[in-house]
């Protein structure tokens, strides 16, 4: 009896801590982008996938192209000429910071003041904002949202116009994310690309997460099946660019859906 009344009140207290509504969204590569730079524009060229196969059921998915059933792959090719841009991409990843590094740019939450930081600024509570955005900073994002060093990517740009309805440790609060979450005083570290993710400690600050609404900005290397079974299971989670590509170009688009959930 004891032990029934315990597991009854470890699942109400885990469904108490997570947040009422929350999405993570899986950014795609976009390869329409990169070959419009690199093919000649009065050819029209379509690109031979080695399509990849993540099993989800009776289906596949492969980041360029979402959801498609197996053996349907074939169907999906197109002759065209790879020489044309066969190793013309390259990624220069940076390595994973070093313990002395991570303890240089580390940003305390109850200081707040660090180059890296920002401007130290007055902190809220968790869960005191009716938004907060989790920003996955960690090496492979850069495949995903780099436009160049002199350029704010896709996310910065989001977050800067998202903070104009949405003003940050107001309405809206922003954490970094690689293999530890950070809060953020500012977006100027939002593009620095380097670290590894740790999906279980994820999950975990998702569920001890009071957040009312929150969105997880990440990259389609981390679309595990197992995490996102889970993710569904929760009740309050949603999931984006699984069923089709989600690229960090288009994001803008959710703004005016996301800007209502700072009202």
């Amino acid at each position: 009896m004891i032990r029934l009344v315990v597991f009854i009140f470890m699942i109400s207290l885990n469904s108490w801590a997570m947040p009422k509504n929350f999405e993570v969204w899986f950014l795609s590569e976009d390869r329409t982008s990169f070959l419009d730079k690199i093919l000649p524009k009065k050819k029209s060229v379509l690109v031979a996938q080695n399509y990849q196969c993540q099993p989800m059921g009776e289906f596949c998915f492969d980041p360029q192209i979402g959801l498609y059933k197996k053996g349907e792959a074939q169907a999906l090719d197109a002759q065209i000429e790879n020489s044309q841009f066969e190793n013309s991409q390259s990624y220069d990843f940076l390595e994973p910071a070093k313990s002395v590094e991570r303890e240089m740019i580390d940003c305390e939450e109850s200081t707040f003041f660090d180059v890296f930081c920002g401007k130290a600024q007055k902190q809220l509570k968790q869960g005191l904002t009716p938004l907060e955005v989790w920003i996955d900073t960690s090496s492979t994002m850069k495949q995903v949202d780099f436009k160049g060093y002199d350029q704010k990517c896709s996310r910065e740009i989001f977050l800067d116009h998202l903070s104009q309805t949405c003003p940050l440790n107001k309405k809206m609060k922003v954490y970094y994310f690689t293999e530890f979450k950070k809060e953020a005083g500012s977006f100027d570290r939002v593009c620095m690309s380097s670290g590894l993710n740790n999906l279980k400690r994820l999950k975990e600050d998702i569920e001890k997460s009071k957040a009312n609404n929150l969105i997880i900005i990440t990259d389609i290397f981390e679309a595990q099946e197992e995490f996102i079974t889970w993710i569904e299971a929760t009740g309050s989670g949603k999931v984006k660019g699984i069923e089709k590509p989600l690229y960090a170009s288009s994001i803008h688009k959710e703004l005016k859906r996301i800007r209502k959930m700072c009202k």
